[in-house]
């Protein structure tokens, strides 16, 4: 492996790490710090508050017997994929697996620790979401734009 490379590579892995420490911190002050407490961000558009999500994507219900087995197997794809491409490091699509990986094991740390996915960004217009959402979307689009990149 290159040292261009193997730089990108370790900035990947900072970059998403410093992503997922801020999503566990933002989360552990919405659940102990904003209890019946919510912080207005954007008047009438953008609060910071707690919401305990005891569903999966888009608030579709599933019981958590059958959510946390797809969860975990969803991300050992993922995590698998990520490997294999690793050796062929082409930079989004990594840095897209890289970012839904991370994504969603921090939502199911929270679901195996709580019972529930912490989420504490209230946009009005849309489900209230966390960081670790906008990392699993923000992977989704990226390897979107690759997979469509190369149709």
């Amino acid at each position: 492996m290159n040292k261009i490379r193997r730089k990108k590579i370790v900035g990947i892995f900072i970059l998403v790490g410093f992503l997922f420490i801020v999503d566990r911190i933002l989360k552990y002050w919405a659940l102990y710090g904003l209890y019946h407490t919510k912080i207005n961000i954007l008047k009438g558009l953008l609060t910071f508050e707690l919401f305990k999500n005891y569903y999966i994507a888009f608030n579709i219900p599933l019981p958590s017997f059958l959510s946390i087995p797809i969860i975990i197997t969803i991300i050992t794809i993922l995590m698998v994929l990520f490997v294999q491409r690793i050796k062929v490091y082409q930079g989004y699509l990594e840095a897209g697996l890289l970012l839904m990986v991370v994504g969603a094991l921090s939502n199911v740390y929270d679901r195996l620790q709580y019972g529930f996915v912490i989420d504490y960004l209230n946009f009005y217009v849309w489900p209230v979401f966390n960081a670790a959402d906008v990392m699993i979307g923000l992977g989704a689009f990226l390897i979107a734009c690759c997979l469509w990149r190369h149709k």
